[in-house]
């Protein structure tokens, strides 16, 4: 048998992972973003380079919001 509170140590690395919709659309835009400006890059397409560009800032824009909306909600759950 494992010593001590296993269960609880699994529920808050849990909770640490716990993404809103918002940090979870955002970060896939960044994601989405960085494969089209790469891809950009190798195949020397300037426009496809930039919409990539722009698409990483927009997914860091939300991903930022949703992280910014996850710990008002963490401090009002303290409060």
């Amino acid at each position: 048998m494992p010593v001590g509170p296993t269960a609880d140590t699994s529920t808050v690395k849990r909770k640490d992972i716990e993404m809103n919709k918002d940090q979870v659309k955002g970060r896939v835009e960044e994601a989405k973003g960085s494969v089209k400006e790469t891809t950009g890059k190798v195949v020397g397409n300037p426009n496809l380079q930039n919409q990539g560009t722009a698409d990483k800032a927009a997914g860091k824009v939300q991903a930022g919001y949703g992280d910014a909306k996850e710990k008002v909600k963490d401090a009002i759950d303290k409060a």
